[in-house]
């Protein structure tokens, strides 16, 4: 993992994130409702966390590598998604804020019927 030293905190979602834009529905007022499946990826990925890791959230500049698992080759939009992935890591406490990532290496990769997302989280080493 380029630009990572060797403490990495390693977290496994069973499922893929549910893409962040056009996902909310915006009520008079200015409230926003989640839809369903947004809620429910969001409550089963924040179990998933806390499940892996219960410390202080990261500090400092990060680098992340996210592995996504897909079961097929549908088109996916990877920005999106990872979105909602930076959501869940703050509300789990895993990082501060998204501001903190400085690096990030995104791959896809197709497992026929399987899916999944493998984060590992490093410091950013700034060779500047």
């Amino acid at each position: 993992m380029c630009g990572v030293d060797k403490k990495v905190v390693e977290i496994r979602l069973s499922m893929l994130p549910v893409p962040k834009s056009n996902r909310y529905i915006r009520k008079r007022g200015g409230r926003v409702f989640k839809p369903p499946r947004v809620k429910n990826w969001e409550v089963r990925a924040l179990w998933e966390i806390r499940e892996q890791y219960d410390k202080e959230p990261l500090e400092g500049k990060l680098s992340l590598y996210v592995e996504l698992i897909l079961p097929n080759h549908r088109r996916r939009d990877i920005d999106n998604m990872l979105k909602s992935l930076w959501d869940v890591l703050e509300k789990g406490g895993v990082i501060r804020n998204d501001s903190q990532i400085y690096e990030i290496r995104t791959v896809k990769r197709v497992i026929k019927n399987q899916q999944g997302t493998l984060i590992r989280i490093g410091e950013f080493k700034d060779e500047g």
